[in-house]
């Protein structure tokens, strides 16, 4: 939704910015903030791709937040290049049966290809090649980049599928380096590769990993919350972080949710004590998000329209959340 300064003189609501009901991303979901390990997996997603990596492993338990880290990485990923780098999200599908032709017709819809159903399935591999290699040369560069989301989900047969997109684009002078972000069957599956002397999937694929992990201290639940103190202007430009649009009585007097760092970690900590979690925490972000929405949307302005968040309004937030019944009925893994 656009905004602009009549939007502000005539449309307002309690002095706030209009915004149409239930449409700010606190109430949609729909945002991305920077965290301490996006921004790690970034520099290590950098360092791949500038040193012409072909492919490495990006894993973690499930609902950490590697699905919004691609996101976040599509967007910044480019500007860390000279020229702007032709960076994919690809999604891997579950197939009750593994379909070349489906397969590749799958990649050119993900590549919001204009015609990614006509032809066979060598006409779907040609069309995607050509079609890389035209993205490629308008952009200067001579490399690009897959993220393979869900990537846990590959059968061996789409390995080598995806070793013949790399071994076409190889010959045409274009280096491509294959993201697998996913689960820790990722690297059970580098084993089995390397039991079964597939060495070739494993240098094209799974050189190099990285274990992508959720909020595991005070600073990083600092690092996200200073996101919706600071960096959440919404509607853009209008100067109203997340904080300030649902606090906007606490945001005037200096009141942050970054200084809620210490209290909000210790209520997940204590949270899982108290249902006999006694594993290190490292909260996803699925969780750490829902329960900071919980809280900006129940106790702000559309809500109870409280003048401070104390740990009352934390605990309430962390149960409403779901984190504590998820992490009891999955187990918690590493």
């Amino acid at each position: 939704m656009g905004f602009s300064s009549s939007d502000a003189e005539t449309l307002t609501v309690d002095g706030r910015p209009f915004v149409h009901p239930k449409t700010h991303p606190i109430e949609t979901g729909r945002y991305l903030l920077q965290t301490n390990q996006i921004e790690s997996l970034k520099e290590t997603i950098v360092r791949w791709v500038d040193n012409r990596v072909p492919g490495g492993i990006v894993y973690g338990r499930p609902r950490l937040g590697k699905t919004r880290a691609i996101k976040y990485l599509m967007h910044v990923l480019p500007a860390e290049f000279d020229q702007r780098i032709p960076v994919y999200s690809l999604k891997c599908r579950q197939y009750k049966v593994i379909n070349e032709n489906v397969f590749f017709e799958d990649i050119l819809k993900d590549i919001n290809h204009a015609y990614p159903s006509s032809g066979k399935a060598s006409q779907k591999r040609e069309r995607l090649t050509k079609y890389l290699k035209e993205n490629v040369e308008s952009s200067g560069q001579h490399r690009l980049v897959f993220f393979l989301d869900d990537a846990q989900r590959l059968a061996d047969i789409q390995y080598g599928w995806l070793m013949d997109i790399n071994n076409e684009l190889d010959s045409l002078g274009i280096s491509l380096t294959v993201i697998l972000v996913g689960q820790k069957e990722l690297i059970h599956q580098r084993s089995a590769f390397q039991q079964a002397k597939k060495f070739q999937l494993i240098g094209r694929f799974m050189i190099d990993d990285y274990r992508f992990s959720g909020v595991k201290n005070v600073d990083d639940a600092q690092t996200c919350l200073a996101g919706y103190d600071q960096y959440s202007d919404y509607p853009e430009g209008s100067g109203w972080s997340f904080t300030r649009y649902f606090l906007p009585d606490a945001f005037a007097r200096g009141f942050r949710l970054e200084d809620c760092a210490a209290d909000l970690f210790d209520c997940f900590c204590s949270a899982r004590t108290e249902a006999g979690l006694f594993q290190k925490a490292e909260i996803p972000m699925q969780y750490f998000t829902l329960t900071v929405d919980y809280v900006l949307r129940r106790y702000g302005r559309n809500g109870e329209d409280l003048n401070q968040i104390n740990r009352l309004q934390w605990n309430n937030a962390i149960k409403n959340s779901g984190y504590i019944k998820a992490e009891v009925n999955q187990g918690v893994e590493e």
